[in-house]
């Protein structure tokens, strides 16, 4: 009964969102902060099938709108060669020069999938062919403009971190909910009581919880979001966070 094909895609999934997750921790972009798209590079033909097999689950792991598949990492990433003079010239000593030449003049993109990959190179100097080692070059990766890239091997992650005013909001609407579950936990409400939310927020974070209402309402068992001060018996809490404030009372219906 065990599905092979079904286990080795979701060790890509996985493989892919730890990927997707660190671009986002070098981008220093928290979670909850949905994200535009994440385009991933993989090692096969087989593995882009999954990849599109799965988008939903990438997409909801990582919070973005969009997962798509890269034709190659240079879509994402452009790569540099530095042949390394001191492993490079104890080796070929005198020919260090003509070596250093040859790889520099080699297709940077490609070349650096073999290194990175861990797989040796042959270049030729005058009439002989050398091996060069991965150990023996360093790969230089410089993400393109607007993205946050991670990589391992054969498979990269590429996060497009520019953020509309429209994913700025509903960021600080996700948030919002983590403050209101915190606040219900703390007031010691059973996780089935259904609340009133009083709620006096600054500008950006108002027009958050208006334009998301539904959303919020639903994800913390609201029956009506009202502005303006809470009555004495409520639980309440001063939010603050990405720049906005929030005073907030919950009561229980």
């Amino acid at each position: 009964l065990i599905d092979e094909t079904l286990n080795g895609d979701m060790r890509l999934v996985m493989r892919l969102a730890s990927l997707g997750h660190s671009a986002r921790n070098q981008a220093a972009i928290k979670v909850r902060q949905p994200l535009a798209e994440a385009a991933f590079s993989v090692g096969s033909k087989r593995e882009v099938q999954a990849l599109e097999k799965y988008t939903d689950l990438l997409a909801d792991e990582l919070n973005v709108k969009q997962v798509s598949a890269l034709s190659s990492a240079g879509e994402a990433v452009s790569y540099t060669l530095n042949p390394l003079p001191k492993q490079l010239g104890q080796k070929y000593q005198s020919q260090f020069p003509e070596v250093r030449k040859a790889i520099l003049a080699l297709e940077p993109h490609g070349i650096a999938q073999l290194l990175l990959n861990g797989e040796s190179i042959t270049i030729t100097v005058g009439d002989e062919d050398l091996e060069i080692l991965p150990d023996e070059v360093e790969v230089r990766a410089e993400a393109r403009s607007g993205l946050e890239v991670a990589s391992e091997g054969a498979y990269l992650a590429a996060l497009k971190t520019d953020l509309t005013p429209e994913l700025v909001r509903e960021g600080l609407a996700r948030e919002f909910v983590r403050r209101v579950q915190d606040l219900r936990k703390q007031a010691d409400f059973d996780i089935a009581d259904r609340i009133y939310i009083y709620i006096s927020a600054s500008d950006n974070l108002a027009q958050a919880i208006q334009e998301y209402q539904d959303y919020i309402m639903g994800e913390t068992l609201t029956l009506e979001l009202k502005s303006g001060d809470p009555p004495g018996e409520a639980a309440t809490g001063n939010f603050e966070f990405d720049g906005e404030q929030a005073s907030v009372g919950l009561v229980k219906a």
